[in-house]
């Protein structure tokens, strides 16, 4: 009986290495995600607004060059806002107020107000010393060393909101903190720290990251395993997507699927890799519902296979991130607007003293505006000493 443990355990583990030399011993290609933008719909146009100091300036105008080169997205030129602020009495502090954003949105049309605020950007510099030991090969002595290091940090903290500007609405707000560090060493002495701008740039660049995923749709590649077997043309069918001919792989893995239903008389496990190659080149093309019943069928036909398993799973998140994207094109497209309907005879107009409303009425209306906040103080007095005159 104790023989037949061992004997049993390494029959059980056969399949499991099998899976991972074949996961070893056959080519990886490339399959892409295109995940929506995290706010959940597709931004046509958008607006920075006024930045309240240089760190936020500059991570802005950071952000501005990306999504111009991106294409994806119409960005209101910067001289044209501030010019509109300018004009129209708003401010540029990088406070947005209820009042500025229901006045842009009438003067800029439909837009999302993009606001960012770089809260904290502290830099630190620290050095220190550690003895590192190693054995000579010739002379089998110990040797003792110095390892001097001189560290630059950044403790960056910043914040994200984006606004739609036709109702004030905030779609999505987003803190990005970050600690990046950068070090040189030296056994000769303490070298010197890295420079401030170096480490600057990696906040930046990983606060620019997570911006542009929650604004535009962003793509991941990932990498699966395509078996090139020589039987049923699969080792040619990967010569083809080597040279990028994904539509002569496709045809020859149909090929070749269409030979293993007829040829019953190879290995067990070459038939389900050519429903499978079938199946990763259709995810390749981008064809995700297409590439699913072949991967299906592998697995059917091998259940226990980690290769199979993996890559149907990639796909079926392929299609739910792919409906994901439509419904962000759906819920940023404008409202269809109704048919003209047959034209309406206008009433007569009443007299203008029942037309008119009282002062006190007036009053009380101004001051509801007021609270809304789509006065500020200044309209808000003014028009409240013309109605009192009448008083």
């Amino acid at each position: 009986m104790r023989l037949l443990i061992p004997a049993t355990l390494a029959a059980l583990s056969l399949p499991v290495q099998a899976q991972f030399w074949s996961e070893l011993a056959n080519p990886k290609v490339e399959v892409t995600l295109i995940h929506p933008p995290g706010l959940g719909l597709k931004v046509e146009r958008l607006a920075f607004a006024p930045s309240r100091d240089l760190n936020s300036r500059e991570l802005a105008d950071a952000l501005t060059a990306d999504l111009v080169q991106s294409r994806q997205v119409e960005v209101v030129d910067r001289a044209h806002l501030d010019a509109v602020l300018k004009e129209q009495e708003l401010g540029a502090s990088g406070y947005v107020e209820p009042a500025t954003i229901a006045k842009l949105g009438k003067l800029l049309g439909p837009s999302v107000l993009v606001i960012v605020n770089v809260n904290r950007s502290d830099l630190s510099r620290t050095q220190a010393a550690k003895e590192e030991r190693s054995t000579d090969y010739k002379t089998k002595q110990e040797i003792v060393r110095l390892k001097r290091t001189a560290t630059t940090s950044l403790d960056f903290s910043a914040t994200v909101q984006v606004v739609d500007l036709s109702t004030g609405r905030v779609f999505g707000a987003q803190r990005l903190e970050d600690a990046p560090s950068l070090s040189n060493s030296s056994y000769d002495g303490f070298p010197a720290h890295p420079r401030d701008s170096d480490v600057r740039r990696l906040a930046f660049e990983t606060a620019k990251v997570k911006v542009l995923r929650l604004l535009l749709a962003w793509s991941e590649v990932r990498k699966l395993t395509f078996f090139d077997d020589e039987v049923f043309g699969m080792g040619r069918a990967h010569e083809r997507l080597r040279a990028r001919d994904t539509r002569g792989a496709l045809d020859l893995a149909l090929d070749g699927l269409d030979q293993s239903r007829r040829d019953r008389g190879q290995k067990p496990k070459y038939y389900p890799r050519a429903e499978y190659n079938v199946g990763i080149i259709r995810f390749i093309q981008g064809q995700y519902e297409e590439a699913l019943p072949h991967l299906r069928a592998a697995l059917d036909l091998q259940p226990d296979a980690s290769i199979f398993q993996t890559a149907l799973r990639e796909c079926q998140e392929a299609i739910q991130l792919q409906e994901a994207l439509r419904q962000a094109e759906r819920r940023g497209e404008p409202a269809a607007r109704p048919e003209p309907g047959p034209p309406v005879r206008p009433e007569p107009a009443e007299p203008a003293e029942r037309v008119k409303a009282g002062p006190e009425a007036r009053l009380q209306k101004l001051q509801d505006l007021y609270k809304k906040g789509l006065l500020d103080k200044r309209e808000y007095e003014a028009k409240k000493a013309e109605i009192l005159k009448e008083l």
